[in-house]
């Protein structure tokens, strides 16, 4: 009944424990399996015959926050009627492994978690090496693809490239890929690995607004409509803003420089979201003593993300952001002009994303945990080793 017990404690299942020793720096456990009927891999006979034992010692999962030893007393049989041996089935350990089956589960499972390779390697009493020789078989490439695609490029410094690109479903917000390089050839190369079945299959491709990102979507996605995402073309009315904002700045003594370069923050805001009286005085003093043209703007910018974030239906969102575009192409304010040219440029991308409720928002959430795995991992070099790490923190 004890043996159960211990059993149970340490989930060790179809198997005898004959001795534990608790060492100061590690825990030795002693198990063999009860003797059972085999079939002979040679001649398909049924033996008992034990031929002899070898004792081999399997890294297990840590216990007592100790690094653990199974000392497995390995069996081998002989057929009675080939008269060769062969070693017994065990689901411990698998062929030339030194690592227990459930201490590989272990590993992958702290994978999910933001820990460094190293930390993981230190609990297990394994090498990060180990650890590392895993990868490329959790570094897997789909076969399909969702209905809602989303598609933007984050800093990786990983393999041979600067930036990689994040493949997020939509829908589920889960990680469907993540690509090595994000120029056009190479994303080419990918995406032409589908069937038209699998391409055809997507219905909204949502990018921010980068030329090539939109001729893959003209390419590949025939029956996708293409949306823009909300923060990335809202971010040029808040850098039209801030643009004028530098060269006010720069034009002041050098005292109400500094003062004023702290306006930033509180010029980029929005006014709905202010905190206190005094934020919402400050910022009408700065609207009404220093420029026109950044009161101009900072009030195109306010109506533009009215328009975004608003309740009304579509048709009148799009009306009315139509109307934003008109009356600023016809501004005399250069960066308010720049900004209604770039929103006609991409005019049906932007449209579309006032139609539907899809954007590049998980995406851009999944990105902090890349940033954060990355601090945590000091850098990662290998990008398979990359890829496999951000699709377990998706799974986790």
């Amino acid at each position: 009944m004890q043996t159960n017990f211990i059993k149970n404690l340490l989930n060790l299942e179809d198997v005898i424990v004959k001795n534990i020793k608790n060492l100061k720096e590690k825990v030795e456990i002693y198990i063999e399996l009860p003797v059972k009927e085999h079939l002979c891999p040679y001649c398909g006979a049924e033996t008992t015959k034990i031929h002899d034992y070898r004792t081999q010692i399997i890294t297990d999962i840590p216990v007592y926050f100790k690094n653990t030893k199974l000392i497995y007393n390995k069996r081998r049989y002989e057929c009675k009627l080939c008269h060769k041996s062969f070693y017994e089935n065990n689901s411990i350990v698998n062929k030339y492994s030194r690592k227990s089956t459930r201490l590989t589960e272990f590993v992958v499972d702290q994978l999910r978690k933001l820990s460094s390779c190293s930390d993981i390697a230190n609990m297990c009493g394994i090498s990060p090496g180990y650890i590392s020789r895993l990868f490329p078989y959790l570094a897997v490439t789909p076969s399909h693809l969702p209905k809602v695609l989303c598609i933007d490029e984050f800093k990786g410094n990983t393999g041979h490239y600067k930036y990689q690109v994040a493949l997020i479903d939509g829908e589920t917000h889960e990680v469907v890929d993540i690509l090595e390089c994000r120029h056009k050839h190479f994303l080419c190369d990918y995406f032409k690995k589908f069937p038209k079945s699998e391409l055809d299959n997507v219905k909204y491709f949502v990018t921010d607004l980068w030329e090539t990102y939109k001729d893959i979507a003209f390419t590949y996605f025939r029956k996708a409509k293409i949306v823009a995402d909300h923060f990335h073309f809202a971010r040029y009315a808040c850098d039209a803003v801030n643009k004028i904002r530098i060269s006010v700045q720069n034009n002041l003594p050098r005292k109400e420089r500094i003062y004023f370069k702290h306006s930033r923050k509180l010029l980029l805001s929005r006014k709905c979201n202010l905190n206190s009286d005094e934020q919402y005085e400050e910022l009408t003093y700065i609207l009404n003593n220093y420029s026109e043209s950044l009161r101009i703007a900072y009030r195109e910018k306010e109506e533009l993300l009215d328009i975004i974030h608003s309740d009304e239906n579509s048709d009148l969102k799009i009306y009315k952001l139509s109307n934003w575009i008109k009356y600023n192409l016809e501004s005399d304010i250069p960066e308010l002009q720049e900004c209604a040219k770039t929103y006609q440029h991409w005019y049906c991308e932007i449209k579309n994303s006032l139609e539907v409720p899809y954007s590049n928002g998980p995406t851009e959430g999944f990105n902090n945990k890349i940033k954060v795995l990355k601090r945590i991992s000091f850098g990662v070099r290998n990008f398979t080793n990359f890829k496999a790490r951000i699709m377990l923190l998706n799974r986790g």
